[in-house]
């Protein structure tokens, strides 16, 4: 059984200029999905496309928005909503207050991702080796 705090989280914390990442799972715990709470920090926009992911995302705290640019529509998140990325659609989080989310990746991810000028993760084997950007 794997029990981890928000203290064990903060170990493998992504600070970056517009969100906190928390991983409290990654691959090496064989889950075969990756649990993470991110903090959209207020006012910031992330532009993503996890082309090597897929992601499931419930809004835990806070408020935001999720924009899809690949099918199109924009949906208001709170506490509660989920959305699910089953196509790897390019979107656009954003909060204007700061939120908190709770996210799934698909395959799981190793750690050290970071987002890519197309706001996309890197596909990484097991060991960090870098498969497919």
């Amino acid at each position: 059984m794997i029990v981890r705090d928000h203290k064990d989280a903060e170990a493998s914390a992504v600070d970056e200029d517009k969100f906190i990442s928390r991983r409290y799972t990654l691959r090496a715990d064989g889950m075969g999905h990756s649990v993470h709470e991110t903090y959209i920090k207020p006012g910031k926009a992330l532009h993503m496309w996890y082309k090597n992911h897929k992601e499931s995302v419930i809004c835990i705290e806070g408020e935001g928005r999720i924009e899809d640019l690949t099918e199109g529509g924009s949906w208001e998140l709170k506490p509660g909503v989920l959305y699910a990325l089953d196509k790897h659609q390019k979107h656009i989080l954003s909060s204007e207050k700061g939120m908190t989310v709770l996210c799934v990746f698909t395959p799981s991810l190793v750690g050290p991702e970071d987002h890519d000028a197309e706001g996309s993760y890197p596909l990484y084997d097991d060991d960090g080796t870098l498969i497919k950007h």
